[in-house]
């Protein structure tokens, strides 16, 4: 490993928190080199030709924003000690 790897591996772990044993900053030092290489071997492909997979152009289409009360809220207060205007009636526990 070289030193200005070490010295990467180092921070990473006082960043992270972690307290790594030299086998772990072995493993994780493969681990990066490996995803390292792999990203520049993906900065090279030629994709010029490729079509895109998502056109910004294309929009999503949206439903209709329509304010429901649903059921369900009935029963819910319904199982409540005390409820008033479709909201639950607590205690105070601020003063």
């Amino acid at each position: 490993m070289l030193p200005s790897d070490e010295t990467k591996l180092e921070r990473l772990e006082r960043l992270s928190g972690l307290s790594l044993s030299i086998k772990e900053r072995e493993l994780l030092a493969s681990d990066m080199k490996r995803i390292i290489d792999y990203m520049e071997c993906i900065t090279k492909l030629d994709i010029e030709k490729t079509p895109d997979v998502v056109n910004p152009s294309m929009q999503t289409p949206l439903r209709e924003d329509l304010a429901v009360c649903p059921a369900i809220a009935s029963d819910i207060l319904s199982g409540a000690p005390e409820n008033e205007d479709g909201m639950f009636i607590v205690p105070r526990t601020v003063e």
